[in-house]
Order: C-alpha cells, then sequence, then structure tokens
C-alpha cells in the first residue's frame, strides 16, 4: 500500500465534500465553525470561496492521483497543508469570538488535516521511501 498517495486521496476526497458542502450550503458553516455569523451575507461570500478553493484543490490533486504524477500531486497535496495551516491560524486567533466547542472542533480538523497534508506532500517527495543502497 502506498501510503503517501493513500493519505493524499483520502484528504483529496474529504476536501472535495467539504468544499461542496460550504459552496452550496455557506450557512453550514454555523454549525460546524463560525456559529450564527455564518448566517450574515458577507460571511457567506467568503465561505463559498473557501468552498470553491477547496474544490479546487481536491480536483487538482484527484487529477494528479489519476495521472500518476507524483510530482503535481505533491504540489497540490502541500497546498492542501499550506491552507488548512492558515485556517489553524487564523481559527486560533479568533477562537475568543467564536464559540468555544466549535472553534476546539475547526481547530482539531485544521490541525489535523494539516498533518495529513504535510505528511503525504513529505512522503511525495523524490526518493522519499526508498532507501539508498552502497553500490556494489
Amino acid at each position: 500500500m502506498d501510503v503517501p498517495k493513500t493519505l493524499a486521496a483520502a484528504l483529496a476526497v474529504s476536501r472535495s465534500m467539504f468544499g461542496l458542502s460550504y459552496l452550496l450550503r455557506p450557512e453550514q458553516a454555523r454549525t460546524s465553525w463560525i456559529g450564527r455569523a455564518a448566517k450574515k451575507p458577507g460571511a457567506q461570500v467568503i465561505i463559498r470561496s473557501q468552498g470553491a478553493r477547496d474544490v479546487v484543490l481536491a480536483a487538482g490533486a484527484l487529477r494528479a492521483l489519476a495521472r500518476g504524477d507524483d510530482r503535481e500531486l505533491r504540489a497540490w497535496v502541500a497546498g492542501h497543508a499550506l491552507c488548512d495551516f492558515a485556517d489553524l491560524v487564523v481559527t486560533v486567533s479568533a477562537r475568543e469570538h467564536l464559540p468555544r466547542r466549535r472553534a476546539r472542533l475547526a481547530i482539531a480538523v485544521a490541525g489535523a488535516s494539516t498533518i495529513v497534508g504535510g505528511a503525504a506532500a513529505a512522503g511525495l517527495r523524490p526518493g522519499a521511501g526508498t532507501r539508498d543502497r552502497p553500490d556494489g
């Protein structure tokens, strides 16, 4: 089993479902992340924008997986990890203004996703998983 590719695929599928949910129903962020603010039209614009970002990241990673292009997949998965890290940082910095339980959940999800994406990207780097053998 190719663990980095499995992690990348799982991350992409999860991200596509999450992204589609926020793109089509931004008010869902009310129960999963930011609370009542998700009902406001301005917040819904940003939530939909994040949903579109997630759909594109997922589509890019799934395309690279389908093509068997590890270099491209690594770039997409690294993008996932960077976006998740940004989500983690901004959620932590705003946590005092967010519903406590939802903020903790969002922090945990963003943190876990950052780790999964980072691990997948690291495992997809050239030479990862192979040991140098002495010539001979």
